[in-house]
């Protein structure tokens, strides 16, 4: 086997188009294709064919995963998932996230800040919320543990007396505890805020 012609693809312009033997046989990213130093004239075997795909696979990922970052914020958790769901092998989705944190797009530790603090702003989530959308997205132990000393200082119960009294008058009492309970605030602190605003009229 002999690679024959080298050519850039003309619908992608990162690709370059592989001829073997007088015939296209595939196509690969340029960064890759630089990185093994293809040439024409070179004499080839299925075992090089098969490393030039699997650089490329790779390749195609990790522009797949700067793809996304450029348009929204993903943690590690997320990106191996989605990794996962596109059928990449686990061990090649982490080296991919490695080497996506290693470029410095990916800091999951300003991004558990900067999300606990969006939620925390959005001034209408239990802690048990709170807690359940970060578990969502981070899976370490320790940024789970780090969220659970933050929310010690999270004042539910004025969170709370904002969202009741925004319904209060136009809801029954007992709709207005079941949609509260089942958000994750506690019970009694239900009870004492419907109380106040009560005395408050």
């Amino acid at each position: 086997m002999k690679i024959t012609k080298i050519e850039r693809a003309k619908k992608n312009k990162l690709k370059v188009n592989i001829f073997i033997d007088g015939e296209y046989s595939f196509s690969i990213f340029e960064d890759v294709f630089l990185k093994i130093k293809i040439e024409t004239g070179m004499k080839i075997d299925e075992s090089f064919v098969t490393k030039v795909k699997k650089a490329d696979i790779f390749e195609k990922n990790k522009h797949y995963l700067l793809n996304i970052l450029s348009r929204k914020n993903y943690t590690e958790k997320e990106l191996l998932n989605k990794l996962l769901i596109r059928k990449i092998e686990k061990n090649t989705a982490i080296k991919l996230i490695n080497h996506i944190k290693q470029m410095g797009i990916l800091n999951d530790e300003k991004y558990l800040k900067d999300y606990f603090s969006y939620l925390v702003d959005a001034r209408k989530y239990s802690r048990c919320e709170i807690f359940f959308k970060m578990k969502m997205k981070f899976s370490k132990e320790e940024y789970l543990i780090k969220v659970e000393e933050w929310l010690k200082e999270y004042n539910e119960r004025d969170i709370l007396l904002e969202s009741v009294r925004n319904k209060a008058g136009r809801t029954e009492e007992k709709k207005i505890i079941l949609q509260f309970v089942r958000k994750g605030f506690n019970y009694d602190d239900i009870l004492f805020v419907l109380g106040k605003i009560k005395k408050e009229e």
